[in-house]
Protein backbone atom coordinates (compact mmCIF):
# COMPACT_ATOMS: atom_id res chain seq x y z
CA UNK A 1 0.00 0.00 0.00
CA UNK A 2 1.33 3.42 -0.96
CA UNK A 3 2.37 5.52 2.03
CA UNK A 4 0.10 8.55 2.43
CA UNK A 5 2.01 11.83 2.39
CA UNK A 6 0.03 14.80 3.76
CA UNK A 7 1.09 18.42 3.23
CA UNK A 8 -0.56 21.73 4.13
CA UNK A 9 0.35 24.35 1.54
CA UNK A 10 -0.60 27.69 0.00
CA UNK A 11 -2.07 27.14 -3.46
CA UNK A 12 -0.69 28.28 -6.82
CA UNK A 13 -1.99 28.83 -10.34
CA UNK A 14 -0.88 25.41 -11.60
CA UNK A 15 -3.62 23.86 -9.43
CA UNK A 16 -6.51 25.85 -10.96
CA UNK A 17 -8.22 23.02 -12.84
CA UNK A 18 -7.89 20.50 -10.01
CA UNK A 19 -9.07 23.08 -7.48
CA UNK A 20 -12.19 24.00 -9.44
CA UNK A 21 -13.07 20.34 -9.98
CA UNK A 22 -12.57 19.75 -6.26
CA UNK A 23 -14.83 22.52 -4.91
CA UNK A 24 -17.50 21.89 -7.55
CA UNK A 25 -17.53 18.24 -6.48
CA UNK A 26 -17.66 18.94 -2.73
CA UNK A 27 -20.46 21.51 -3.10
CA UNK A 28 -22.44 19.26 -5.48
CA UNK A 29 -22.18 21.52 -8.52
CA UNK A 30 -22.35 19.57 -11.74
CA UNK A 31 -21.09 22.32 -14.04
CA UNK A 32 -24.26 22.21 -16.11
CA UNK A 33 -26.70 24.05 -13.84
CA UNK A 34 -24.16 25.85 -11.66
CA UNK A 35 -20.46 25.96 -10.85
CA UNK A 36 -18.12 28.30 -8.98
CA UNK A 37 -17.26 30.24 -12.14
CA UNK A 38 -20.91 31.30 -12.41
CA UNK A 39 -21.58 31.48 -8.67
CA UNK A 40 -18.69 33.81 -7.82
CA UNK A 41 -16.97 35.05 -10.99
CA UNK A 42 -15.29 37.84 -9.01
CA UNK A 43 -13.15 35.24 -7.21
CA UNK A 44 -12.81 32.09 -9.27
CA UNK A 45 -11.99 33.18 -12.80
CA UNK A 46 -8.50 32.06 -13.73
CA UNK A 47 -7.31 35.66 -14.04
CA UNK A 48 -8.33 36.22 -10.38
CA UNK A 49 -5.75 33.59 -9.28
CA UNK A 50 -8.06 31.91 -6.71
CA UNK A 51 -5.55 29.23 -5.77
CA UNK A 52 -3.14 31.87 -4.49
CA UNK A 53 -5.78 32.85 -1.91
CA UNK A 54 -6.32 29.27 -0.76
CA UNK A 55 -4.77 26.90 1.75
CA UNK A 56 -4.82 23.24 0.76
CA UNK A 57 -4.48 19.92 2.53
CA UNK A 58 -2.75 17.63 0.04
CA UNK A 59 -2.71 13.85 0.14
CA UNK A 60 -0.06 12.47 -2.21
CA UNK A 61 -0.17 15.76 -4.14
CA UNK A 62 -3.97 15.78 -4.55
CA UNK A 63 -6.24 18.43 -2.99
CA UNK A 64 -8.37 16.94 -0.20
CA UNK A 65 -9.37 20.10 1.69
CA UNK A 66 -9.34 23.83 1.00
CA UNK A 67 -9.99 27.15 2.74
CA UNK A 68 -9.93 30.44 0.84
CA UNK A 69 -9.03 33.84 2.32
CA UNK A 70 -10.03 36.77 0.10
CA UNK A 71 -9.42 40.49 0.74
CA UNK A 72 -11.94 43.35 0.77
CA UNK A 73 -12.21 46.96 1.85
CA UNK A 74 -15.06 49.19 2.98
CA UNK A 75 -15.35 52.83 3.94
CA UNK A 76 -17.63 53.59 6.90
CA UNK A 77 -18.33 57.26 7.61
CA UNK A 78 -14.95 58.17 6.13
CA UNK A 79 -12.97 55.41 7.89
CA UNK A 80 -11.33 52.82 5.65
CA UNK A 81 -11.53 49.28 7.03
CA UNK A 82 -9.75 46.26 5.60
CA UNK A 83 -11.49 42.91 5.92
CA UNK A 84 -10.94 39.38 4.70
CA UNK A 85 -13.62 36.87 3.86
CA UNK A 86 -13.20 33.14 4.34
CA UNK A 87 -14.84 30.99 1.69
CA UNK A 88 -14.95 27.61 -0.10
CA UNK A 89 -14.43 25.78 3.19
CA UNK A 90 -14.38 22.24 1.81
CA UNK A 91 -13.20 18.73 2.62
CA UNK A 92 -13.38 15.70 0.36
CA UNK A 93 -16.04 13.43 1.94
CA UNK A 94 -13.53 10.56 1.92
CA UNK A 95 -11.00 12.63 3.89
CA UNK A 96 -13.17 13.81 6.75
CA UNK A 97 -12.37 13.32 10.46
CA UNK A 98 -8.67 13.77 9.77
CA UNK A 99 -8.45 17.26 11.25
CA UNK A 100 -7.80 18.93 7.90
CA UNK A 101 -10.45 21.62 8.27
CA UNK A 102 -9.35 22.63 11.77
CA UNK A 103 -5.76 22.81 10.60
CA UNK A 104 -6.58 24.92 7.54
CA UNK A 105 -8.94 27.29 9.35
CA UNK A 106 -6.34 27.94 12.03
CA UNK A 107 -3.81 28.51 9.27
CA UNK A 108 -6.18 30.94 7.54
CA UNK A 109 -6.93 32.91 10.72
CA UNK A 110 -3.22 33.02 11.59
CA UNK A 111 -2.49 34.50 8.17
CA UNK A 112 -5.14 37.19 8.71
CA UNK A 113 -3.74 38.07 12.12
CA UNK A 114 -0.33 38.76 10.58
CA UNK A 115 -1.80 41.46 8.34
CA UNK A 116 -3.36 44.85 9.04
CA UNK A 117 -6.92 43.52 8.91
CA UNK A 118 -9.76 45.06 10.91
CA UNK A 119 -12.25 42.20 10.73
CA UNK A 120 -13.12 38.98 8.94
CA UNK A 121 -16.41 37.51 7.70
CA UNK A 122 -17.63 34.06 6.70
CA UNK A 123 -20.89 32.20 6.23
CA UNK A 124 -21.85 28.97 7.94
CA UNK A 125 -22.87 27.39 11.23
CA UNK A 126 -22.42 29.65 14.24
CA UNK A 127 -21.06 27.06 16.66
CA UNK A 128 -18.78 25.47 14.11
CA UNK A 129 -16.90 28.72 13.57
CA UNK A 130 -17.00 30.05 17.13
CA UNK A 131 -13.96 27.82 17.80
CA UNK A 132 -12.02 30.12 15.47
CA UNK A 133 -13.14 33.44 17.09
CA UNK A 134 -16.24 34.09 14.94
CA UNK A 135 -19.70 35.05 16.19
CA UNK A 136 -22.89 35.50 14.19
CA UNK A 137 -23.69 39.20 14.43
CA UNK A 138 -25.36 42.04 12.59
CA UNK A 139 -29.01 42.72 12.02
CA UNK A 140 -31.08 42.74 8.85
CA UNK A 141 -34.73 43.65 8.37
CA UNK A 142 -36.66 41.32 6.09
CA UNK A 143 -39.91 42.55 4.50
CA UNK A 144 -42.45 40.54 2.50
CA UNK A 145 -44.66 42.45 0.07
CA UNK A 146 -47.64 40.91 -1.70
CA UNK A 147 -50.34 42.03 -4.13
CA UNK A 148 -52.72 43.04 -1.36
CA UNK A 149 -50.09 45.31 0.19
CA UNK A 150 -49.71 47.18 -3.09
CA UNK A 151 -53.44 47.28 -3.81
CA UNK A 152 -54.38 48.82 -0.46
CA UNK A 153 -51.42 51.23 -0.21
CA UNK A 154 -51.74 53.16 -3.47
CA UNK A 155 -54.54 54.85 -5.37
CA UNK A 156 -55.86 52.73 -8.23
CA UNK A 157 -55.42 55.66 -10.60
CA UNK A 158 -51.72 56.04 -9.80
CA UNK A 159 -49.56 55.56 -12.86
CA UNK A 160 -46.26 53.68 -12.89
CA UNK A 161 -43.52 56.19 -12.11
CA UNK A 162 -40.36 54.06 -12.21
CA UNK A 163 -38.98 51.75 -14.87
CA UNK A 164 -36.48 48.91 -14.62
CA UNK A 165 -33.93 47.57 -17.08
CA UNK A 166 -31.47 44.71 -16.81
CA UNK A 167 -27.84 45.80 -16.93
CA UNK A 168 -25.21 43.54 -18.46
CA UNK A 169 -21.42 43.62 -18.59
CA UNK A 170 -21.38 45.79 -21.72
CA UNK A 171 -23.37 48.63 -20.09
CA UNK A 172 -20.23 50.47 -18.97
CA UNK A 173 -21.99 53.81 -18.60
CA UNK A 174 -24.68 52.37 -16.33
CA UNK A 175 -22.11 50.44 -14.30
CA UNK A 176 -20.22 53.70 -13.80
CA UNK A 177 -23.43 55.33 -12.49
CA UNK A 178 -23.91 52.44 -10.08
CA UNK A 179 -20.36 52.84 -8.81
CA UNK A 180 -20.76 56.60 -8.31
CA UNK A 181 -24.06 56.18 -6.46
CA UNK A 182 -22.68 53.47 -4.19
CA UNK A 183 -19.72 55.67 -3.22
CA UNK A 184 -22.07 58.39 -2.00
CA UNK A 185 -23.46 56.13 0.74
CA UNK A 186 -22.33 56.44 4.39
CA UNK A 187 -20.90 52.94 4.02
CA UNK A 188 -19.56 51.73 0.70
CA UNK A 189 -17.40 48.94 -0.63
CA UNK A 190 -14.19 49.15 -2.61
CA UNK A 191 -15.43 47.57 -5.82
CA UNK A 192 -12.81 47.73 -8.54
CA UNK A 193 -14.24 49.11 -11.79
CA UNK A 194 -12.93 46.24 -13.91
CA UNK A 195 -14.55 43.71 -11.54
CA UNK A 196 -17.74 45.62 -10.72
CA UNK A 197 -20.09 43.58 -12.90
CA UNK A 198 -18.70 40.27 -11.62
CA UNK A 199 -18.99 41.52 -8.04
CA UNK A 200 -22.62 42.54 -8.50
CA UNK A 201 -23.40 39.18 -10.12
CA UNK A 202 -22.02 37.20 -7.18
CA UNK A 203 -24.15 34.44 -5.69
CA UNK A 204 -26.05 33.66 -8.89
CA UNK A 205 -28.79 33.54 -9.94
CA UNK A 206 -29.02 37.31 -9.49
CA UNK A 207 -30.44 40.03 -11.74
CA UNK A 208 -28.96 43.51 -11.79
CA UNK A 209 -31.56 46.18 -12.56
CA UNK A 210 -31.09 49.85 -13.21
CA UNK A 211 -33.94 51.99 -11.88
CA UNK A 212 -35.14 54.92 -14.01
CA UNK A 213 -37.56 57.83 -13.78
CA UNK A 214 -38.41 59.44 -17.12
CA UNK A 215 -35.37 57.69 -18.64
CA UNK A 216 -33.03 59.11 -15.97
CA UNK A 217 -30.98 56.72 -13.81
CA UNK A 218 -32.07 57.02 -10.16
CA UNK A 219 -30.76 53.79 -8.59
CA UNK A 220 -30.17 50.09 -8.89
CA UNK A 221 -31.07 46.83 -7.19
CA UNK A 222 -29.89 43.23 -7.02
CA UNK A 223 -32.67 40.64 -7.12
CA UNK A 224 -31.77 37.07 -6.11
CA UNK A 225 -33.74 33.96 -7.12
CA UNK A 226 -36.31 36.14 -8.94
CA UNK A 227 -37.88 37.72 -5.86
CA UNK A 228 -35.44 38.60 -3.05
CA UNK A 229 -33.78 42.02 -3.08
CA UNK A 230 -30.64 42.11 -0.97
CA UNK A 231 -29.11 45.34 -2.23
CA UNK A 232 -30.93 48.46 -3.34
CA UNK A 233 -29.64 52.03 -3.48
CA UNK A 234 -31.62 55.07 -4.62
CA UNK A 235 -30.61 58.68 -5.08
CA UNK A 236 -33.85 59.68 -3.29
CA UNK A 237 -34.46 57.28 -0.42
CA UNK A 238 -37.99 58.50 0.29
CA UNK A 239 -39.16 57.01 -3.04
CA UNK A 240 -38.53 53.42 -1.90
CA UNK A 241 -42.21 52.43 -1.49
CA UNK A 242 -43.13 53.69 -4.96
CA UNK A 243 -40.10 51.96 -6.47
CA UNK A 244 -41.11 48.65 -4.90
CA UNK A 245 -44.74 49.08 -5.92
CA UNK A 246 -43.73 49.67 -9.55
CA UNK A 247 -41.27 46.79 -9.46
CA UNK A 248 -44.05 44.54 -8.23
CA UNK A 249 -46.40 45.67 -10.98
CA UNK A 250 -43.93 45.43 -13.87
CA UNK A 251 -41.21 42.88 -13.12
CA UNK A 252 -41.85 40.78 -10.01
CA UNK A 253 -43.06 37.20 -10.20
CA UNK A 254 -45.09 36.77 -7.04
CA UNK A 255 -44.33 38.15 -3.59
CA UNK A 256 -41.27 40.34 -3.13
CA UNK A 257 -38.83 39.99 -0.24
CA UNK A 258 -36.37 42.69 0.78
CA UNK A 259 -33.43 42.18 3.15
CA UNK A 260 -32.12 45.52 4.38
CA UNK A 261 -29.20 46.43 6.67
CA UNK A 262 -30.09 48.38 9.78
CA UNK A 263 -28.47 51.60 8.62
CA UNK A 264 -30.90 51.91 5.66
CA UNK A 265 -33.38 53.31 8.14
CA UNK A 266 -35.33 55.46 5.68
CA UNK A 267 -36.09 52.34 3.61
CA UNK A 268 -36.99 50.37 6.73
CA UNK A 269 -39.37 53.01 8.07
CA UNK A 270 -41.12 53.40 4.71
CA UNK A 271 -41.51 49.69 4.05
CA UNK A 272 -42.82 49.08 7.57
CA UNK A 273 -46.00 50.84 6.46
CA UNK A 274 -46.20 48.97 3.14
CA UNK A 275 -45.13 45.38 3.80
CA UNK A 276 -47.19 42.44 5.03
CA UNK A 277 -44.65 41.73 7.77
CA UNK A 278 -41.11 42.32 8.90
CA UNK A 279 -38.66 39.87 10.45
CA UNK A 280 -35.42 40.91 12.13
CA UNK A 281 -32.72 38.35 11.38
CA UNK A 282 -29.06 37.75 12.19
CA UNK A 283 -26.34 38.58 9.72
CA UNK A 284 -23.18 36.54 9.09
CA UNK A 285 -20.24 35.26 11.16
CA UNK A 286 -17.67 37.95 11.92
CA UNK A 287 -14.48 38.23 13.91
CA UNK A 288 -13.12 41.67 14.80
CA UNK A 289 -9.37 42.09 15.14
CA UNK A 290 -9.10 45.86 15.61
CA UNK A 291 -11.89 46.88 17.98
CA UNK A 292 -10.94 50.53 18.35
CA UNK A 293 -11.26 51.23 14.62
CA UNK A 294 -14.31 49.03 14.00
CA UNK A 295 -16.28 50.31 17.01
CA UNK A 296 -15.56 53.94 16.11
CA UNK A 297 -16.57 53.45 12.48
CA UNK A 298 -19.85 51.64 13.12
CA UNK A 299 -20.80 53.72 16.16
CA UNK A 300 -20.44 56.78 13.93
CA UNK A 301 -22.64 55.02 11.37
CA UNK A 302 -25.22 54.46 14.13
CA UNK A 303 -25.37 58.22 14.75
CA UNK A 304 -26.52 58.67 11.15
CA UNK A 305 -29.82 56.93 11.96
CA UNK A 306 -30.25 57.17 15.76
CA UNK A 307 -29.96 59.80 18.44
CA UNK A 308 -27.71 58.09 20.97
CA UNK A 309 -27.85 58.82 24.68
CA UNK A 310 -24.86 60.60 26.16
CA UNK A 311 -22.63 58.23 28.06
CA UNK A 312 -19.15 56.90 28.72
CA UNK A 313 -17.85 53.40 29.37
CA UNK A 314 -14.57 51.50 29.43
CA UNK A 315 -14.24 47.99 27.99
CA UNK A 316 -11.30 45.64 28.38
CA UNK A 317 -11.41 43.24 25.44
CA UNK A 318 -9.17 40.19 25.32
CA UNK A 319 -9.23 40.02 21.53
CA UNK A 320 -7.81 37.26 19.40
CA UNK A 321 -5.17 39.61 17.98
CA UNK A 322 -4.54 42.01 20.85
CA UNK A 323 -5.84 43.17 24.21
CA UNK A 324 -7.62 46.51 23.95
CA UNK A 325 -8.79 48.71 26.80
CA UNK A 326 -11.09 51.28 25.24
CA UNK A 327 -12.78 54.40 26.56
CA UNK A 328 -15.94 54.86 24.50
CA UNK A 329 -18.05 57.98 24.84
CA UNK A 330 -20.94 59.73 23.14
CA UNK A 331 -21.73 63.39 23.71
CA UNK A 332 -24.35 65.24 21.64
CA UNK A 333 -24.28 62.34 19.17
CA UNK A 334 -20.51 62.77 18.70
CA UNK A 335 -18.40 59.64 19.13
CA UNK A 336 -15.00 59.13 20.73
CA UNK A 337 -13.17 55.78 20.98
CA UNK A 338 -9.66 55.83 22.44
CA UNK A 339 -7.18 53.59 24.19
CA UNK A 340 -7.10 54.19 27.95
CA UNK A 341 -5.28 53.10 31.10
CA UNK A 342 -8.19 53.71 33.44
CA UNK A 343 -9.96 50.81 35.14
CA UNK A 344 -12.34 48.86 32.93
CA UNK A 345 -16.05 48.89 33.70
CA UNK A 346 -16.55 45.60 31.84
CA UNK A 347 -14.19 42.88 30.72
CA UNK A 348 -14.87 40.55 27.79
CA UNK A 349 -13.39 37.64 25.90
CA UNK A 350 -13.28 37.74 22.09
CA UNK A 351 -16.65 36.03 21.66
CA UNK A 352 -18.27 38.02 24.48
CA UNK A 353 -17.10 41.28 22.92
CA UNK A 354 -18.47 40.26 19.52
CA UNK A 355 -21.79 39.38 21.15
CA UNK A 356 -22.25 42.47 23.30
CA UNK A 357 -21.18 44.94 20.61
CA UNK A 358 -22.57 43.50 17.40
CA UNK A 359 -25.07 40.68 18.03
CA UNK A 360 -28.70 41.11 17.03
CA UNK A 361 -29.64 40.05 20.56
CA UNK A 362 -27.24 39.44 23.43
CA UNK A 363 -28.06 39.00 27.14
CA UNK A 364 -24.79 40.82 27.83
CA UNK A 365 -26.25 43.99 26.35
CA UNK A 366 -29.02 43.96 28.96
CA UNK A 367 -26.42 44.13 31.73
CA UNK A 368 -25.05 47.47 30.53
CA UNK A 369 -26.30 50.88 31.69
CA UNK A 370 -29.44 51.96 29.86
CA UNK A 371 -27.73 54.82 28.05
CA UNK A 372 -25.10 52.44 26.64
CA UNK A 373 -27.78 50.01 25.48
CA UNK A 374 -29.07 52.70 23.09
CA UNK A 375 -25.80 52.37 21.16
CA UNK A 376 -26.12 48.65 20.49
CA UNK A 377 -25.93 46.53 18.47
CA UNK A 378 -23.53 48.28 16.13
CA UNK A 379 -24.63 47.88 12.48
CA UNK A 380 -21.79 45.70 11.17
CA UNK A 381 -22.83 44.58 7.70
CA UNK A 382 -21.55 43.22 4.40
CA UNK A 383 -23.77 42.99 1.33
CA UNK A 384 -23.88 39.49 -0.23
CA UNK A 385 -22.09 40.86 -3.30
CA UNK A 386 -19.09 41.67 -1.11
CA UNK A 387 -19.08 38.44 0.87
CA UNK A 388 -17.29 35.26 -0.14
Amino acid sequence: MEEEIVRFVRGNDTQQDEFMDFINYVFHMNGKDMDFYRLLPKLYKKECHPCEYNYFAMENDHIKAAVGVFPGRITVCGTNLNYQGIGNVAVNPYSRSKGYMKKLLNQAVDSILKEDIDFSVLSGDRKRYSYFSYEIVGRKYCFRINESNIKHSFDKARKVRFQFALIDADNKEELHKISDLQKKQPIYYNREDDKLYDILKSWAPVDLYGIYEEMIFVGYLLCYDNNTIKEIILDKEDTISEVIADLYKTIAKGDLVLELPEYQRCFIDSLSALAENVLIKDGANYSVFHYERVIAAFLNLKTQTDTLADGEITFLIHGIKREEKLLISVKDNKVSVTQTIQKADYEYTQLEAMSVLFRNYSPLQRKLPMEIQTWLPLPLHIFPADNV
